[in-house]
C-alpha cells in the first residue's frame, strides 16, 4: 500500500496513524522471516478493507517467540525491541486466531480507537 494512495483517499485518510504504527511495529520481521512484513495483497478501497488488512497481516498469525518463551505482543512493542532483547526467535504458526484479532482491533495505543470512533 502506498502511502500516497492512503493520503489521497478521504475515507483511507485516518487510517495513515495506524498504517504508520502497524509499519513501525512490524519493521525488521522480514529480515528474520522474510513473508511476514507489512503487506497489502489486494488494493484497499473502503475503511472495512482497511481495517480488516491491518489486522490480517502474515505477522499475526504467528507467535513470534524467543529463547525464553515470551511472544511477541505487536500492541506492547516494536519487533526491533523484541528482537533486540531475544538471540533466537522461533515462528510458530498459530493461524488467524479470533481472539487476537478482537484485541489488536481494539488496541488501546491510539492506532485505532482514534479511527473508529469517526
Amino acid at each position: 500500500m502506498n502511502e500516497e494512495k492512503l493520503i489521497n483517499n478521504s475515507e483511507l485518510r485516518p487510517f495513515l496513524p495506524a498504517f504508520a504504527e502497524i509499519k513501525h511495529r512490524l519493521c525488521g520481521i522480514e529480515v528474520e522471516c522474510e513473508p511476514l512484513g507489512l503487506s497489502f495483497e489486494k488494493d484497499v478501497q473502503t475503511e472495512e478493507d482497511m481495517l480488516l488488512t491491518l489486522i490480517s497481516q502474515k505477522a499475526f498469525a504467528f507467535d513470534v517467540t524467543n529463547e525464553y518463551g515470551a511472544v511477541w505482543d505487536v500492541r506492547l512493542e516494536p519487533f526491533s525491541k523484541f528482537k533486540a532483547r531475544s538471540t533466537k526467535i522461533t515462528f510458530p504458526f498459530t493461524g488467524y486466531n479470533p481472539d487476537k484479532r478482537q484485541q489488536i482491533s481494539n488496541w488501546e495505543g491510539d492506532v485505532f480507537t482514534s479511527i473508529t470512533r469517526h
